[in-house]
């Protein structure tokens, strides 16, 4: 008898322990911000925290690589915050683009506030739950993951990722 409860319990560990699988998400996009000012612009010195730094001279966007970086540079007029839409990868089906580019712009403003305030480095996440027509119509997630990375002394150079993922189960994270 304990022969075979001994058995029955390792079959069952076995059996419990193979038919769990997890596969990494699905890396779909991603967006690098790479921010630079140059010092001397600012006469040198220390600078406080503020909104004025998050002003830019020259702000660009091009695809590149896995996705699109964004540069920008020089201390001007334009916020580091283009509008994104037009540069996305238009294969995520069953969701819409200009979803996922908002998602992504509120990340990048949701980070410009805490640099701002202080936090020069962090991370932030966001997920959006969508019936996937790849999955036979079942739900799958689009998670975005913003890290940021800013010099403590000169807080306006700095860069940024978001990564923009998919899958079909949330458990993995």
């Amino acid at each position: 008898m304990k022969k075979i409860f001994l058995l029955t319990l390792l079959s069952v560990f076995f059996l419990s322990a193979f038919s769990q699988y997890t596969t990494a998400p699905e890396v779909l996009n991603k967006i690098t911000i790479t921010k630079n000012i140059a010092p001397s612009e600012f006469g040198g010195g220390d600078i406080n925290y503020g909104f004025w730094f998050l002003f830019y001279k020259i702000v660009y966007v091009e695809p590149c690589g896995e996705g699109v970086c964004i540069y920008c540079s020089g201390w001007g007029g334009k916020f580091c915050l283009p509008k994104l839409k037009p540069f996305m990868n238009n294969n995520i089906r069953g969701i819409e683009t200009s979803e996922v580019a908002q998602t992504c712009e509120n990340l990048i403003e949701e980070s410009d506030n805490r640099i701002v305030n202080g936090e020069l480095s962090g991370t932030l996440s966001r997920k959006i739950a969508f019936n996937d027509p790849l999955n036979n119509g079942r739900t799958s997630y689009l998670l975005f993951q913003i890290k940021w990375e800013h010099d403590p002394r000169h807080p306006y150079n700095g860069t940024a990722e978001i990564t923009i993922s998919k899958t079909n189960n949330l458990g993995l994270q």
